[in-house]
């Protein structure tokens, strides 16, 4: 079995080294062409207004990751925000029987759970269906983003999905999403973005979380919101992590996305 996932999922670290896990990069473009710049150079650029483009994973190198003996699952961030999955599928049907493709209905660390749930359960051999695992996920799942500076989201073409009245005002806003981007607050400053965010993660829908996981744009606060949040959540994230550059360069720096991924309801 193998999980196939895409840079717009963030997963940790010890998934990347994972024989069971492939991620398939996007690419960054600037002006010169590709850019494959260190992580402080890319956050830096941004922060000076350089925000290169991005484009999601091409047919042929989903096609080349899918290319496996047996079961491929692959966890893709949501159709709604990218168009990976539509090639996903186009590259599923090329390479023929063998590949289930999921919209994970999320992004960074929010799908980045999903794939490290389901790469948990496939190392037990006793395991139930891993397909119909993978499916249960994303309706169990929780995730939100506080982007500080919307200046990202009017530069990125993800602007469209978001009314023109909260990109009008530069203050920090708190999104959810939900396949789509759903705005929740936009408070003046990041301190009330932070309680905005932590008041929507204390009272998410669904039972107690199992696991939480938290992504940031190089974020300079960025161990005094582990520790608040650690206190919201009432434990540890699973993971933190820097968000892709194909996520940050849509978010822009300190943004930060927090995905909750709930138990199952008790019967």
């Amino acid at each position: 079995m193998l999980i196939v996932t895409d840079g717009a999922v963030d997963i940790p670290e010890d998934l990347m080294t994972s024989n069971l896990v492939a991620q398939v990069p996007g690419e960054i473009w600037g002006t010169d062409g590709p850019l494959e710049a260190d992580r402080e150079a890319f956050w830096a650029g941004l922060r000076r207004g350089e925000y290169p483009s991005t484009s999601p994973p091409t047919v042929s190198a989903l096609m080349s990751a899918y290319q496996h003996p047996d079961l491929v699952i692959a966890l893709h961030v949501s159709g709604q925000l990218s168009a990976t999955v539509h090639r996903a599928h186009e590259a599923a049907e090329r390479v023929g029987s063998g590949v289930r493709v999921i919209d994970t209905g999320s992004l960074s660390v929010g799908a980045g759970l999903i794939v490290s749930e389901v790469h948990r359960v496939a190392r037990d051999e006793s395991a139930p269906s891993l397909v119909d695992l993978a499916l249960s996920l994303p309706s169990r799942l929780h995730t939100f983003a506080l982007v500080q500076d919307v200046d990202a989201l009017r530069r990125s073409d993800r602007s469209g999905l978001l009314p023109s009245s909260h990109l009008a005002r530069n203050h920090p806003m708190v999104l959810a999403i939900r396949g789509r981007v759903v705005p929740l607050a936009q408070p003046r400053q990041r301190s009330g973005a932070l309680i905005e965010l932590a008041r929507h993660l204390r009272h998410r829908p669904g039972p107690n979380p199992r696991a939480w996981a938290l992504g940031h744009g190089n974020a300079h606060d960025i161990s005094s919101v582990v520790s608040e949040l650690s206190k919201v959540m009432e434990g540890d994230p699973a993971f933190v992590t820097h968000l892709d550059p194909t996520v940050g360069v849509h978010l822009g720096p300190d943004s930060l996305v927090v995905g909750v991924l709930s138990d199952p309801i008790s019967d």
